[in-house]
């Protein structure tokens, strides 16, 4: 026991050492061992194997989501993916309010970014007047203390945080990757992808003009 336990000894020695020459050497030659940084190709705006049907009615079957103009019939909707701590998601409100008088616009909060992402969603899906509390959430999300809606001390229900995370799954499944993204489901039952966009971009996709 004692002559293995003296060898074992000998190896780590000698392996510490051989480290050391190593990194002495690469020192010696002013380098320095740092990872190589990796690059990815970008990805395509939208995914190749999306399924922009299957989004739209699978979040759709996962509940109402926050819904502006509910009242219009028959009339162009678009399901939109968001994540409550993306500032690209509060970008996208703003480019698609010139259409709020012409499409029906459902956003269904996820979970992507971090923990926030499903308690914020939450809070809104569990008020009364969801379309209230995503507003109020939008109106807060610069605030220097919390970005949006301050969940950090609220009880929140666990079927609405449920919920985000049947959203979730409904978006993975057809293949969604990033967000904010929605899909259109124009009047003659077409379904358009609509990736983060412009207001000049929405109304070319959707052939509508801003108000």
């Amino acid at each position: 026991m004692t002559g293995l336990c003296s060898r074992r000894t000998l190896l780590t020695i000698a392996g510490a050492a051989a480290v050391s020459s190593i990194t002495a050497a690469h020192a010696a030659d002013g380098k320095t061992s740092k990872p190589a940084k990796r690059t990815w190709p970008d990805m395509p705006t939208v995914p190749t194997d999306f399924n922009a049907e299957r989004c739209f009615v699978e979040l759709q079957d996962a509940g109402d989501g926050c819904c502006f103009s509910k009242d219009r019939k028959n009339g162009p909707v678009v399901r939109l993916a968001f994540d409550t701590q993306c500032p690209w998601c509060v970008w996208q409100y703003e480019q698609l309010k010139p259409f709020l008088k012409q499409v029906t616009f459902i956003w269904h909060p996820v979970a992507v970014l971090n923990p926030w992402s499903e308690l914020q969603g939450a809070a809104i899906l569990s008020a009364k007047d969801r379309k209230a509390k995503f507003l109020e959430h939008e109106a807060h999300f610069h605030d220097k203390d919390f970005r949006g809606l301050d969940v950090r001390n609220v009880e929140l229900p666990f079927d609405a945080r449920k919920k985000v995370w049947d959203y979730s799954k409904a978006f993975r499944r057809a293949c969604g990757i990033s967000v904010p993204f929605g899909v259109l489901k124009t009047t003659d039952g077409r379904y358009i992808p609509v990736p983060q966009v412009t207001t000049e971009e929405f109304a070319k996709l959707s052939g509508l003009k801003p108000e």
